[in-house]
């Protein structure tokens, strides 16, 4: 931040009263021959600060204003995409600052809460996103709206894909065993805590064998969880084509699995519900 003149010049008499040789120069006149030199050196650093401090600030600008092409930049300048089914929203470039965005910023038109950004080889780069809370897939005008929008923005030589699914479906099948002063509440209580686990699973997220027994675990009257199988399946999969997570009879225990919508629900198939898998047992 540019000094003023006073503050320089105060500056230069500071050392000047430290110099010795200098102990003549006592006069207090603003016409003193040293009082002016030292005023119009203090003017001259003074000026050349303020320049300084304008050209950083356009430097900032511009560095603010740049395209870096990090998976940050691109997850945060898509959730700034607004949509309106009656409003046209259309980002355009502005010529001056070579940024695009929208002519008037709307933030009650940011229909989008869930973004995650994933390289791939060959360039590629996929753009995973969600609306509301909790997530649900958008719509095919709005995802077509959002695919336009980072068309406007997108990088040369990058190849975006923009994506956005119904979430993946899990399915749980465990004996939990706990204590009978629990009865009324006990499968409310284990289905709302994997209800949680799910809803605070970090968008395009992991979900984890160990992570769904610790949630059972935590629900207050719980003594012990035997896992008996963990079966995930995309949407768009019937329940027989789904991914088993883990099996306690077969042996098999992928101990993680990406989320490939992003987020997750509890399996919907008659039968497969929370209610229906998760046996409980007083003990």
């Amino acid at each position: 931040m540019a000094r003023t003149i006073s503050q320089i010049k105060q500056i230069m008499i500071d050392e000047k009263n430290n110099q010795s040789a200098l102990s003549g120069l006592t006069s207090t006149s603003q016409t003193a021959l040293w009082n002016l030199w030292f005023f119009i050196v203090a003017s001259c650093i003074a000026i050349f600060e303020q320049l300084q401090d304008l050209f950083k600030s356009d430097l900032e600008t511009i560095a603010r204003n740049a395209i870096p092409n990090t998976a940050q930049w691109t997850r945060d300048k898509t959730l700034k995409f607004q949509y309106s089914s009656t409003v046209a929203q259309v980002a355009e470039l502005n010529t001056t600052t070579w940024v695009v965005d929208y002519p008037f910023i709307n933030t009650s038109y940011n229909i989008l809460t869930r973004c995650a950004v994933i390289t791939e080889p060959n360039n590629n780069v996929t753009i995973k996103v969600a609306k509301s809370s909790p997530p649900v897939a958008l719509s095919s005008p709005e995802l077509s709206s959002l695919t336009d929008y980072v068309t406007t923005w997108q990088s040369v030589g990058l190849t975006y894909n923009v994506v956005s699914r119904s979430s993946d479906k899990m399915e749980v099948v465990a004996d939990v065993y706990y204590d009978a002063q629990y009865s009324p509440t006990i499968q409310t209580d284990v289905i709302a805590a994997l209800e949680t686990y799910m809803a605070n699973l970090p968008f395009n997220g992991v979900i984890s064998n160990q992570a769904i027994v610790d949630a059972i675990q935590a629900v207050i009257g719980v003594s012990n969880v035997k896992l008996t199988r963990v079966l995930v399946r995309r949407n768009t999969q019937s329940y027989a084509g789904g991914i088993t997570l883990y099996n306690l009879s077969t042996g098999v225990d992928s101990v993680r699995y990406q989320t490939y919508a992003g987020y997750v629900e509890e399996e919907t198939t008659s039968s497969h519900t929370f209610a229906d898998t998760l046996s409980f047992i007083a003990s």
